[in-house]
């Protein structure tokens, strides 16, 4: 939620900048109150007055041109170079024309020069349009004395000319200094709007999130419009590691701040505040590759990403601008810091579950379900596979005879050394009781044969296992093979058992 200044900030913005939309009910509102004024005044001046028809015309002439410009500027069908200076310009034209027509100095038309002063004061974003249309005013008081006067226009108006230049400059100035300080506020207000629109729309997405830690990255580079972001969590030893990037995708390299290095993230990590490096700082970086990588960032933040108040983490956002602690930027990635934490802990513990789910607490292998999900998934993507089944013999007289802890430790030990053997795009998972099952990819029938009987030779405490060997035959159903590799160990057993036995 904004705060009320800003707001107000934002809605003065929107009444001023008329020249930032192409809405030309807004321009005609804009300019109604110096088209009023001069309308009055090219009304009211001629009464009482003689007046020079030729003269006042071309003045009206000047002052039509002038609205045009300043119109088609309004809605921006013509540059601020183009339209609102000339416009300005113009104006003061036909009111130089208006007082010569209507009897010089006496006509009092001189003040309406003003109006060309606030118009662009109000309306230009450049300091050098001010200049330009002050100087304007300057000759329109002083160009006539420097012609030599005349009886409507005596060399007494350079005293008057001073002074309202003077006061058209000093009014002006800091007209156009206050507008632009209103400006630069309601862009602020937006911008800070328009960040927590995102970070909202960013915390959202970390919960629905497959990677949060990568996401939490990405978010707080491009909504806080960084170089770069890291995220680095606790490592062995004490070490602070990146688990996520953002910003470094042509980098390869592993940063890992070990204990003993002096770094700022270590600080960070240890007390749980945040701190913006300015200016010269890369003897605080303990990579200089990683430093020159990020382009030499003029500031960098380190964030503690807080839960529950326990720092688990550092998020690190470089820039290559100059950064203070007390900007929007910081103040984003903070708010995205703090969610993150709660994030990437809910996307742990999830993850932590599913890995129970599919996982038998006994050996530490995976289960029947993810046995049965990795079977699918090789089915479907049309992989080349044996499936194995081992089973381990007379397991139910080893554990009378033994005792179940020592069954237990038979179990865990065997499927230990089974998993040591087995290349990591192979599958071993524990179907239920003594029965195991094997998925062995790209591999022809003789080196199945030959890992098997690697892995019956492995059997701990004296033990023997059976085996069956089933080949996936083309086009063949999940249920099929696996009946085969059944069958082909119910022969291994019938036969005598600490054998393996192939499916025809």
């Amino acid at each position: 939620m904004l705060h009320p200044l800003k707001v107000s900030a934002h809605r003065a913005e929107r009444e001023l900048v008329t020249l930032d939309a192409r809405d030309p009910s807004r321009a005609a509102r804009s300019l109604a109150p110096f088209a009023a004024a001069a309308l009055l005044a090219w009304l009211v001046v001629p009464i009482g007055s003689p007046v020079d028809w030729s003269e006042y015309l071309i003045s009206v002439v000047l002052l039509a041109v002038s609205a045009l410009l300043a119109g088609l500027s309004c809605v921006r069908l013509l540059r601020a170079e183009v339209g609102q200076v000339p416009a300005s310009l113009a104006f003061m034209a036909a009111v130089e024309l208006l007082r010569v027509s209507v009897g010089g100095m006496s006509s009092g038309a001189s003040a309406l020069a003003m109006i060309p002063i606030f118009y662009t004061a109000l309306y230009s974003r450049r300091r050098g349009h001010l200049h330009i249309v002050l100087g304007a005013l300057a000759l329109f008081y002083l160009l006539p004395e420097l012609l030599g006067g005349s009886p409507m226009l005596p060399h007494s108006e350079y005293r008057a000319g001073i002074v309202m230049l003077t006061v058209a400059a000093t009014i002006g100035l800091t007209t156009q200094t206050l507008v632009a300080r209103v400006r630069n506020q309601a862009r602020n207000a937006r911008r800070r709007e328009q960040m927590l629109v995102e970070v909202s729309q960013a915390v959202r997405g970390l919960f629905d999130s497959s990677d949060p830690r990568l996401e939490v990255c990405e978010a707080t580079r491009k909504i806080s419009n960084a170089a770069v972001s890291i995220l680095l969590e606790p490592a062995e030893g004490g070490a602070l590691a990146a688990t996520a990037r953002a910003g470094l995708d042509g980098l390869d390299v592993e940063m890992v701040l070990s204990a003993d290095c002096v770094h700022p993230a270590h600080t960070a990590f240890a007390t749980g505040l945040s701190r913006v490096v300015p200016g010269e700082i890369e003897s605080c970086s303990a990579h200089r590759e990683l430093w020159m990588a990020c382009g030499r960032p003029a500031s960098i933040l380190y964030q503690p990403v807080t839960r529950s108040g326990d720092v688990v983490g550092v998020l690190v956002v470089a820039w290559p601008e100059a950064v203070t602690p007390a900007s929007a930027r910081v103040t984003v990635v903070t708010l995205l810091a703090t969610e993150a934490a709660v994030a990437i802990h809910r996307a742990d513990e999830i993850s932590a579950l599913a890995g129970m789910a599919q996982t038998d607490p006994l050996t530490g292998l995976p289960n029947r379900r993810a046995w049965d999900a990795r079977l699918t998934r090789a089915i479907g993507e049309g992989q080349p596979f044996t499936i194995v089944m081992l089973d381990l013999d007379r397991f139910k007289q080893f554990n009378d005879a033994h005792g179940h802890p020592t069954g237990d430790r038979l179990l865990k030990e065997t499927a230990a050394a089974w998993r040591e053997v087995l290349r990591t795009e192979d599958l071993v998972a524990r179907l239920g009781g003594e029965e195991f099952g094997m998925l062995l990819f790209d591999c022809d029938m003789q080196s199945a044969e030959d890992v098997t009987e690697r892995l019956r030779e492995l059997v701990t405490h004296g033990q023997t296992c059976s085996v069956g060997i089933a080949r996936r035959r083309p086009d063949e159903s999940l249920e099929a093979v696996m009946a085969r590799a059944d069958r082909a160990l119910y022969d291994a057993k019938a036969s005598g058992r600490d054998r393996a036995c192939v499916s025809a």
